[in-house]
């Protein structure tokens, strides 16, 4: 199981969001939706442990673990590879 525990982010003065609690249960499939610009992505960076949270924590059940795709999987790829983006 995944916990966000009063999950908060701040860019300067604008509260992207806080006070998030969230339990992501094994089985169950989830989504974020929201306007462009709310924080959906940012959230997800912070779960995936690429940004820290202005405040709260992220906790991971003990024997568990969790893997991240990014969108554009070849980026991925490349990267392990340690080749140019723009190569043929």
């Amino acid at each position: 199981m995944l916990s966000v525990n009063n999950l908060a982010f701040q860019f300067g003065k604008r509260t992207l969001f806080d006070e998030v609690n969230l339990k992501f249960t094994p089985g169950n499939c989830y989504g974020v939706i929201g306007a462009n610009g709310a924080g959906k992505s940012t959230f997800l960076k912070i779960l995936a442990g690429n940004l820290d949270a202005t405040r709260g924590s992220v906790d991971i059940e003990p024997g568990n673990r969790m893997a991240v795709l990014k969108q554009n999987h070849f980026e991925l790829y490349y990267e392990r590879k340690g080749c140019d983006l723009h190569e043929s």
